[in-house]
């Protein structure tokens, strides 16, 4: 096996934990309309928000497509609503991966955050968590105009941070991304959930 030289990490439900429950319940209010309605909604729109990074471009279909009865004039309070909303349901910060990440750049790695994301989330992120100074490179969907798993975006990555896929390891909870990564040489590890710490930190050697 190479010698891993990168750890490539996305950023939700791996950096970050799930969208707590409340939280999106409480977007499921504002918009005015219910639980099931909002997630269809949401998640049916969400790839678009990636790609381009445009709130209203995301926020007006997803009502719309969950039928919310909110008035034209209303939409635009609302839609900061949401935006402040989905923030935070993204922003619960998974401490024991952070570590490892910091744990694995100080003994010489290199770090990249890829993510399918959007402005206003890595921004906040950003902000918080110091991620210039944290990673060698930040990949972000919207920012790049193409998403996981397209092939593009971990030539990309690997490119930034100057490595051969063989030597990188792509962490991601998404199965879709981890044979998107395995396409382009990339070692995948399917994360999927606070059971899936231990298997990251055996693989970067410090179990």
């Amino acid at each position: 096996m190479p010698t891993l030289r990168a750890l490539i990490l996305d950023l939700g439900e791996v950096l970050v934990r799930a969208q707590p429950a409340e939280v999106v319940a409480a977007m499921a209010r504002r918009a005015r309309v219910s639980l099931p309605a909002f997630t269809a909604g949401y998640w049916a729109h969400r790839r678009a928000y990636d790609l381009h990074g445009d709130a209203l471009r995301f926020w007006e279909p997803v009502l719309a497509h969950a039928r919310s009865p909110l008035p034209a004039g209303e939409r635009p309070e609302a839609i900061r609503d949401l935006v402040a909303l989905d923030v935070q349901s993204w922003t619960d910060y998974r401490e024991e991966v952070w570590a490892l990440a910091a744990r694995f750049r100080a003994g010489g790695g290199k770090l990249a955050l890829l993510s399918n994301g959007i402005p206003e989330i890595t921004e906040a992120v950003r902000r918080e968590r110091a991620l210039d100074r944290t990673f060698d490179a930040v990949v972000v969907s919207y920012a790049v105009g193409v998403a996981k798993p397209d092939r593009a975006i971990y030539t990309l990555v690997l490119q930034r941070l100057g490595v051969a896929a063989p030597e990188a390891l792509f962490v991601d909870d998404r199965a879709e991304n981890i044979a998107g990564a395995a396409a382009a040489g990339i070692e995948g590890l399917h994360f999927t959930g606070e059971e899936s710490v231990a298997a990251l930190r055996a693989r970067l050697g410090f179990a």
